[in-house]
């Protein structure tokens, strides 16, 4: 280190060696590689964790690590995961991720929700933290959900993306709730009033206390916001967990706990913190909950916790221009004579390397996956091909996902499907609506 200057000289020189200085980390970054409705998109999950599954030729924490680091606000990330998918992340964050982010993984035991991961890492939490879902991709400008945080001294502030409105047609039709949300904020959008999940609401009845109504009167309820599994919390929160041991998610438990609980008084609250200045509470304003409102309009935010929301993610990524996530360039490669790869691709598409494609053959709206071999005449409309995938000609698919190492025989025809890695299909087979995994049911029982 230099020599430590005297007082008389603190001028334009010494503050420029503070700016040498790294700030230190404001938030810490878990993200849930483990806990997720992985279980929604099979068998695409089967051989690899979902932060891993490809969308537009890149795996999807690759898009949260390019998040993080645009924020220039972080320095690690922790990343939890179970054992049996421990090598597979290690391998991408020791060889394939080469940003500026320092990865830590951490492993808990199978079955572990978001509430366990966070009490099992609460002794490497040592501040406010920010909580990624392993399914999520957004382009976020992540200051903006910290200064909202930090504006109001919040518990916690989640992220929520307003869903498009719908055609003059269909705001004639009830909503389906499905799935949905029902979300109370203040006028602003800005508060976190009222959290409850539709499939907890008979008869789409919510009950909402006096104390709300007496602090915010006006209190507007959406059920067209979605939740995106973001969070940013408060570090006391976590003696909240410890307090209530029979929590296991963040989503359905401690939120919606933490959000009950602004209006209530001192005397009525259950949880202590460890440290108990970090919670002062006066009457209904000091717990407060924050929510954060991404217009329809405003950016990029799609969790990938479906088989329908999969297709749409590498739909939007594909074609570019959705969202300041730049689209993966095509290869930068010389084409062997009679590979038409570079003639069969629509716009709204993505190529990885080492793509081999037979004449005649049309791609659209797809995604095809490293070292792919396509054959002739084949027809692709919004399919996912992940890397080493076979297609014999007059293969035709339609919104079909294939994973790796697959083979699909010539003249199949294959529609609203999902095919297993490594799995044959064999020569003019006809699939709709299937998932192909290969086993047969002397297998399965």
């Amino acid at each position: 280190l230099p020599p430590k200057r005297s007082s008389r000289r603190v001028g334009r020189r010494s503050f420029r060696w503070r700016l040498r200085t790294p700030m230190p980390q404001e938030f810490q970054v878990v993200i849930l590689a483990s806990a997720n409705d992985g279980d929604n998109l099979y068998p695409l999950t089967d051989a690899q964790p979902l932060p891993l599954l490809p969308v537009a030729n890149r795996p999807i924490l690759s898009y949260q690590l390019e998040m993080l680091e645009r924020a220039h606000g972080f320095t690690e990330v922790l990343i939890v995961t179970y054992e049996s998918n421990l090598p597979q992340l290690h391998a991408y964050a020791s060889e394939v991720y080469k940003g500026p982010l320092r990865l830590e993984l951490v492993t808990v035991p199978e079955g572990f929700g978001s509430a366990d991961a966070l009490r099992h890492l609460r002794s490497k939490l040592r501040r406010d933290f920010v909580l990624l879902s392993g399914d999520v991709i957004t382009d976020l400008p992540f200051q903006q959900i910290a200064d909202l945080h930090r504006l109001h001294g919040a518990a916690a502030t989640a992220l929520f993306k307003e869903q498009q409105p719908r055609d003059g047609a269909e705001k004639k039709k009830a909503r389906a709730l499905d799935g949905a949300d029902f979300v109370g904020t203040d006028e602003k959008r800005q508060r976190l009033l009222h959290l409850e999940a539709a499939a907890d609401c008979e008869q789409g009845l919510i009950s909402v206390s006096q104390a709300l109504l007496r602090a915010y009167p006006h209190v507007q309820v959406h059920t067209g916001l979605t939740d995106a599994h973001v969070y940013v919390l408060a570090h006391w929160t976590l003696s909240v967990l410890e307090l209530k041991p029979n929590f296991g998610s963040v989503k359905f438990e401690l939120l919606p706990y933490l959000v009950r609980k602004q209006f209530l008084s001192q005397a009525n609250l259950s949880i202590t913190p460890a440290k108990p200045r970090a919670l002062q509470v006066k009457g209904s304003s000091a717990l407060r909950c924050c929510c954060y409102v991404m217009a329809h309009d405003a950016g990029y935010c799609q969790r990938v916790n479906s088989l329908a929301s999969y297709m749409q993610a590498n739909l939007d990524l594909a074609r570019g221009g959705v969202s300041h996530f730049d689209k993966a360039p095509e290869p930068n490669e010389q084409l062997k004579e009679g590979n038409f790869a570079a003639k069969s691709f629509s716009a709204e598409c993505a190529r990885g390397a080492g793509v081999e494609v037979g004449g005649r053959s049309s791609i659209k709206k797809s995604t095809v996956g490293p070292h792919c071999r396509i054959g002739s005449s084949v027809k692709l409309t919004n399919c996912v091909l992940m890397d080493h995938v076979v297609l014999h000609d007059k293969v035709s698919m339609s919104n079909v996902v294939v994973c790796s190492d697959a083979e699909i025989g010539e003249g199949a025809s294959l529609k609203d499907a999902q095919v297993a890695r490594g799995v044959t299909v064999e020569a003019g087979a006809v699939i709709k609506g299937e998932v192909v995994t290969g086993e047969t049911e002397s297998d399965q029982d």
